[in-house]
């Protein structure tokens, strides 16, 4: 079941009444109720998997919490030297540590069986058919439970959060079990931390009509970005890519630029919809996406796009690796007898790499995602070790840095390095890859962009125009809202032009979505990972 569903509309708007008929206190009571039910709706089979996460991550932070508040009591005694104290501060995280490495390794053994098994069936059956054994196992008889990743994550940045003495632990697992299973961000996130959204998810949820009417005006926003945009735009790339020997040069440029707007319109358009959805309950998702493609370079880029995965990454996997003692080693190594370029390379080398690498095989498997994470570590090295070099370049140069027309420039070049790392995985295996980045390269055929060509993929002319004029909206909407707030503009406004815009809104979903009979809406791309 996902958003953009029937079904789904009405099982929402089910737990809405329900939620502010309860009385208050009660109110997390229904929320946790509801996202189980939808959980199961989406397949019962999943629950036994989210169970285990949760009891055993709930049970390591209640061992851990305890055992780090016997510490911290035992440290009250009198008469004790500082010495003393930190060796009770020792043996405690000594004891903390092989809990939360136990179950941490359980966990991630679980999300890696689940989501990479279906990779190696093929020799798993070689050997199993040479040890004599009858039958074959198939990639669909493996299970991935909905959001696994999303949820391990979340799960295990809240064990290592309390193994690090960053937050209490939660001596409610029914609480806890919210925090992970909340239905509005199990889809696809976005990877919550549970400082934040379980601490918001104790608040009073009390009724408020502006929160409730912003809610639905960002589930309405998904819904266009989901429907009427990045549905239509991935008839026409799946078109290119599956036909992809009859396409050339152009078509390839067109279909990879416009991807860059089919996967931010799809991705971002289920964040709409998930902070929408949890916005009418009175709870606040933390932001994922903050105008990436007005970012200047590529590591911005990746602090605005999918906010909350880099910043997982970056807390417990970046962090980790750069304070290690093998990065520690480098440094000292390479601070005073290399130059300090190549000393900084030197010490970022590895952590980078390392969170890349990770990042692109949490993506997906294969040599596609390693090409994908080696892409960025590259650029991200390149960039932090030269990027100076390359400023001081500009201005020697003469070019104005501080103008629009540079700005521009950045904007244009950032966009096309995340199209870049695109075609590493849309089209489909590397050996695609390289024949549409040769084509794109060698075949110079600008008449595909006049003689209809174009309209060969599967998008009509009147459907790429629409489309065209929606890219553009959205453009608009996007730099106004760098100024300011569309909403509370909105809800400035007298009360009939306000509501015709929320019908607009509503109608031009109605109208221009693409469905109809025949038609089964795409899941969201991110809902595979």
């Amino acid at each position: 079941m996902t958003f953009i569903q029937v079904k789904f509309l009405i099982f929402l708007i089910a737990v809405f009444f329900t939620f502010y008929i309860c009385p208050v206190k009660h109110r997390w009571i229904v929320l946790l109720c509801s996202s189980i039910v939808f959980y199961a709706i989406a397949g019962i089979r999943y629950l036994p998997f989210i169970f285990v996460t949760s009891f055993t991550v709930y049970l390591a932070g209640r061992k851990m919490g305890r055992i780090y508040d016997e510490q911290e009591e035992a440290a009250k005694a009198d008469g004790l030297s500082r010495k003393e104290k930190k060796e009770l501060k020792d043996q405690a995280k000594a004891r903390c540590r092989s809990t939360m490495i136990w179950v941490l390794v359980l966990n991630l053994a679980i999300l890696i069986l689940c989501k990479y098994l279906k990779f190696f069936v093929e020799p798993i059956n070689a050997l199993w058919q040479r040890a004599g054994g009858s039958g074959e196992f198939t990639a669909a008889s493996i299970i991935v439970p909905l959001g696994i990743s999303y949820y391990t994550f979340s799960a295990l940045g809240y064990l290592l959060d309390i193994y690090w003495r960053r937050i209490s632990w939660e001596k409610s697992y029914p609480r806890f079990l919210l925090y992970l299973i909340y239905f509005p961000h199990i889809l696809q996130g976005p990877i919550e931390r549970y400082g934040r959204l379980g601490q918001r998810l104790k608040e009073e949820l009390r009724f408020d009509y502006q929160r409730v009417t912003f809610g639905i005006q960002l589930i309405v926003w998904g819904f266009m970005k989901k429907l009427i945009l990045a549905d239509r735009l991935d008839v026409f790339i799946s078109g290119v890519y599956k036909n992809y020997e009859r396409a050339e040069g152009l078509i390839f440029v067109v279909a990879a630029l416009l991807d860059v707007v089919y996967i931010y319109a799809d991705f971002s358009g289920c964040m709409d919809m998930a902070r929408g959805i949890s916005q009418i309950f009175g709870v606040e998702l933390d932001l994922n996406f903050d105008h990436p493609f007005s970012s200047k370079d590529i590591a911005e880029f990746w602090r605005r796009w999918h906010i909350t995965l880099g910043e997982w990454f970056k807390d417990y996997v970046y962090y980790p690796v750069s304070t290690s003692k093998l990065v520690k080693k480098i440094s000292k190594k390479t601070r005073n007898n290399w130059p300090p370029r190549l000393s900084r390379l030197a010490m970022n080398a590895l952590p980078v790499t390392v969170t890349w690498i990770l990042t692109g095989l949490w993506h997906g498997t294969g040599k596609t995602y390693l090409a994908w994470g080696v892409y960025y570590a590259v650029l991200l090295l390149i960039s932090s070790t030269f990027g100076e070099d390359l400023h001081q370049l500009a201005v020697k140069c003469k070019i104005r840095t501080e103008t629009m027309s540079w700005s521009l420039f950045q904007m244009a070049r950032t966009t096309l390095i995340f199209a870049g790392g695109r075609l590493l995985t849309r089209p489909g295996g590397l050996r695609k890859t390289l024949h549409i980045g040769k084509s794109i390269l060698t075949d110079f055929n600008p008449w595909v962009l006049t003689d209809g060509t174009l309209y060969s993929f599967g998008l009509e002319q009147d459907a790429m125009l629409l489309s065209a004029v929606f890219i553009a909206v959205f453009g608009v909407v996007g730099w106004y809202q760098k100024k300011a707030s569309i909403r509370e503009t909105i809800a400035a406004q007298n009360l009939v032009f306000r509501w015709s815009i929320y019908l607009a809104g509503v109608l031009a979903v109605m109208i221009f979505g693409i469905y109809g009979p025949g038609y089964s809406a795409a899941s969201f791309v991110y809902m595979a990972y």
